[in-house]
């Protein structure tokens, strides 16, 4: 099954998973919505993990990415 679902999709079923929460914050963190927020909103268990990873995929801190995106 899991193999089934990484040949059709690229990826693994947790980092599928990860990065469409990831492009969710991204669509939260542009609308506006504060950075604590747009982490429970998009099913992370805190800010710090939201940002470790929105770092690794997009190369830029949220909180810098907010900035750009005002």
């Amino acid at each position: 099954m899991v193999r089934g679902f990484k040949r059709a999709f690229g990826l693994a079923p947790h980092a599928y998973l990860l990065q469409c929460r990831i492009n969710l914050t991204r669509r939260l963190i542009a609308s506006g919505l504060p950075l604590a927020e747009a982490a429970i909103a998009s099913g992370f268990a805190d800010q710090s993990h939201m940002t470790r990873l929105f770092a690794r995929n997009f190369g830029v801190s949220p909180g810098a990415f907010g900035r750009a995106t005002r």
